[in-house]
């Protein structure tokens, strides 16, 4: 069985408090069903491409919606996502512990990490845990997408393979591959939502209004999400992996588990 993540970032602009990198995990049985779903709702609606913050300032497919219609078409969607797919996974990293991370002694040829390359790496170790225990899988097999045509393409590339390449050997193959994908992509449409909500909530964003019928979506989450905050201590046991590994230095039986 195939799984694949889809995975996002929200809140990486300059002056943002805090940065995001979310999306989901599903087989391929989930996707193909939450495709089938998604696309009759866009469909009903009139939207060809999702942009979760084009929805909240009414730009493209959204241009000229009320607030009702927005709320509804958010829930409808969000409710697509709760009863499909397998689980959701979100990292964050306020900038606050980010420069108190780049603030730590570095010794020569020891390399620090983009903020987006620590949310990544977070979201990819989760990812393979939780494929990893999934229930009567043999051999689980991740794959992971994520957006092309951003800066941090090549940082993802890189954490991609040092997550890979560290890994017990046992485990080696629970990573499928890496690729790159589009906005117009269904699946990465989730995981823009998810991570723009997921970032609105994090900062305390103003919400656009209030749904005025009984939440779908709040009926129908599973408690399938996992919240990783990347606090100081993680920032320096990563501080620490990158003096070893600067060193040449074998990182623990864990198979160096990022996180």
């Amino acid at each position: 069985m195939v799984f694949t993540g889809y995975f996002d970032k929200s809140g990486t602009h300059a002056e943002a408090g805090v940065s995001t990198i979310a999306g989901y995990i599903g087989d391929a049985r989930q996707w193909r069903k939450y495709e089938k779903r998604t696309s009759k709702l866009f469909k009903r609606y009139g939207v060809n491409v999702f942009h979760a913050i084009d929805v909240r300032r009414g730009h493209g497919d959204f241009k000229g919606w009320s607030v009702d219609r927005k709320l509804e078409f958010l829930d409808d969607f969000q409710h697509i996502m709760n009863e499909i797919l397998e689980i959701g996974i979100a990292a964050f990293i306020s900038e606050e512990d980010y420069k108190y991370y780049l603030g730590l002694n570095w010794p020569r040829k020891t390399r620090w990490d983009s903020k987006y390359t620590i949310m990544f790496r977070a979201c990819l170790a989760h990812s393979v845990d939780i494929v990893g225990h999934i229930p009567n899988l043999k051999e689980p097999i991740l794959h992971v997408v994520i957006e092309r045509g951003h800066d941090n393409l090549e940082d993802a590339r890189r954490s991609y393979n040092w997550v890979r390449d560290r890994l017990p050997s046992a485990n080696q193959r629970a990573l499928a591959g890496l690729t790159f994908g589009d906005k117009s992509d269904l699946p990465l449409a989730a995981a823009d939502n998810f991570a723009y909500a997921a970032w609105g909530d994090k900062v305390g964003q103003k919400k656009i209004g209030v749904l005025k019928r009984p939440s779908k979506a709040d009926a129908s989450y599973r408690g399938n999400a996992v919240w990783v905050d990347l606090n100081r201590d993680t920032l320096d046991s990563l501080h620490e992996q990158a003096i070893q590994i600067a060193h040449g230095v074998r990182l623990a039986a864990s198979g160096g588990r990022p996180f």
